[in-house]
């Protein structure tokens, strides 16, 4: 009996033992073991939801500190919302920049996502949209009230996307790609909708990020055509055969995420009619509210481009937008805006260049 009771006892002292040891050295590996989840689930998320090469990974105790390369049109807030939905995430921060060696014994749990090898037909684009550029190839349409006191439609039916991508100096990428697109302007005040003026433009655009950093040099044609009923109901203008290809260079960098200059300069190398002038040059600027609203699907946007060509003897072109910008909580590969427009300037309408035109409106845009 007594040997019994002495055997429970020690049953009883291994069994507070390893409970002690349990609640000792389990929370230490949970930790270890939560970190290195969260690590690998943010690299994953990371690589396939916004597609960041070579980013680094940095989890202590719930908290993770990202340094990627570079954001290019990533939204560092949708990244660390993202970061912070994953289980156990504490607190997330995105950085640009090399990321520091974690310090001996500091418990940091470190990962990367894999460096981009050479791509064919990649994601997005490494130059973002000008997206005040009323010839910037894009699905929307817009109504305009005229100075005049006459309305409009305007559509716009293109895209830019990117062919092939690789790594380039100064740790930066480069890539080719196409970009076509097709502007149209309608009468709404005629029974049949006349069309009035159509642009055709494609072109071939090889750009250039690093970091902040980004620009384009491409060449383009662009064709005008006069819709059949406007010939037919304005017997008295005549029909010029524009049609000429440009090379232009194009420069833009991040001030900081929400904000964006650009410029450049142009010359047109083939043109019809041989009067036309080659000299084109552009500028902008655009503003992206840091601030999301309802949930992170809603940002007010404002933009304004400013153009001034030899054909139209320098006189400047004035467009400005601003409004709302829809898009998804987490991730923003698709973009639909709602803005007010303002346009001063001559006629973007490519039969109609010699006009001065001045318009207030409205327009839907989609951006993929």
């Amino acid at each position: 009996m007594w040997y019994g009771n002495a055997g429970q006892g020690r049953r009883a002292e291994i069994a507070w033992a390893l409970l002690l040891l349990c609640l000792v050295a389990v929370p230490g590996l949970a930790t270890a073991a939560s970190d290195e989840y969260i690590a690998g689930y943010a690299v994953g998320l990371l690589e396939h939801e916004f597609h960041l090469s070579g980013a680094v990974v940095q989890v202590e105790q719930g908290r993770v500190v990202v340094y990627a390369k570079r954001l290019g049109a990533e939204d560092p807030a949708k990244i660390v919302t993202a970061l912070e939905a994953i289980p156990g995430v504490e607190r997330a921060e995105v950085r640009t920049g090399p990321a520091p060696a974690p310090a001996p014994g500091a418990g940091v749990v470190q990962a990367a996502t894999p460096e981009s090898d050479s791509k064919f037909l990649p994601r997005g684009l490494l130059v973002d949209p000008l997206h005040a550029d009323l010839r910037w190839p894009h699905f929307g349409a817009a109504y305009h009230a005229l100075s005049s006191g006459s309305r409009e439609f305007a559509s716009s039916f293109g895209e830019s996307f990117a062919v092939y991508r690789d790594a380039a100096p100064f740790n930066g990428e480069w890539e080719l790609g196409i970009q076509a697109g097709v502007f149209g302007v309608f009468d709404p005040e005629k029974r049949s909708i006349d069309l009035i003026n159509a642009d055709y433009t494609i072109g071939i655009v090889t750009s250039y990020r690093a970091d902040k950093l980004s620009g384009f040099l491409r060449i383009r044609h662009q064709s005008s055509h006069l819709g059949d009923e406007f010939i037919l109901n304005n017997p008295q203008v005549n029909r010029i055969n524009l049609s000429y290809e440009e090379i232009d260079l194009k420069l833009s960098y991040d001030v900081t995420t929400w904000l964006r200059v650009y410029g450049g300069v142009g010359t047109i190398v083939r043109k019809e009619p041989s009067t036309l002038g080659r000299e084109t040059t552009q500028a902008g600027v655009e503003w992206k509210s840091p601030w999301l609203f309802l949930g992170g699907k809603v940002r007010p946007v404002a933009y304004a481009d400013f153009q001034t060509h030899a054909r139209t003897n320098w006189s400047v072109a004035q467009s400005v937008m601003a409004g709302l910008q829809f898009e998804n909580a987490k991730i923003g590969d698709r973009k639909l805006q709602v803005l007010g427009e303002y346009y001063s300037g001559p006629s973007p309408d490519g039969q109609l260049f010699t006009q001065r035109v001045e318009w207030i409106g409205v327009g839907i845009h989609l951006w993929f």
